[in-house]
């Protein structure tokens, strides 16, 4: 039996992108460089991650950081997830991929979720390192 597109549960492959140099990093949600996560849905760090992680504010005290790297078709140049400009979803820049806030593929040719990093709330600082989350377990 084949699993069309079109299914509501469709397989998802965790990605097979290489493992970034390690980092940790605590962000001070008062600091105006963070604040915009009090207002709009996402930051993006560029200097950690492969391509830098984009942290998402999916509700209140509830965030997730996301690689850029896409993960279908990664080998590209304009293979970066950004947030899109109703912020209700990611999506890749060139490989016409969308994904929602769980970084599961939606509507998308991408059989493959969003790399997504370990992050922990703490009063007003949000923790980030380089430990792979797998969604089941979370």
């Amino acid at each position: 039996m084949f699993l069309s597109c079109g299914e509501e549960n469709p397989e998802v492959y965790f990605d097979e992108l290489p493992y970034p140099d390690p980092f940790q990093l605590s962000l001070n949600l008062d600091l105006v460089s963070y604040q915009s996560l009090q207002f709009e849905k996402n930051v993006v760090l560029p200097d950690v991650g492969l391509n830098g992680v984009i942290v998402v504010k999916r509700a209140e005290n509830d965030y997730a950081a996301f690689e850029r790297t896409c993960p279908y078709e990664p080998e590209k140049e304009c293979s970066i997830v950004s947030m899109n400009a109703g912020q209700q979803y990611l999506e890749c820049e060139c490989g016409n991929s969308f994904y929602n806030l769980s970084g599961y593929p939606t509507n998308s040719p991408s059989p493959r979720k969003l790399r997504e990093y370990y992050t922990s709330l703490s009063g007003r600082n949000l923790y980030i390192d380089n430990t792979i989350v797998n969604s089941e377990n979370r």
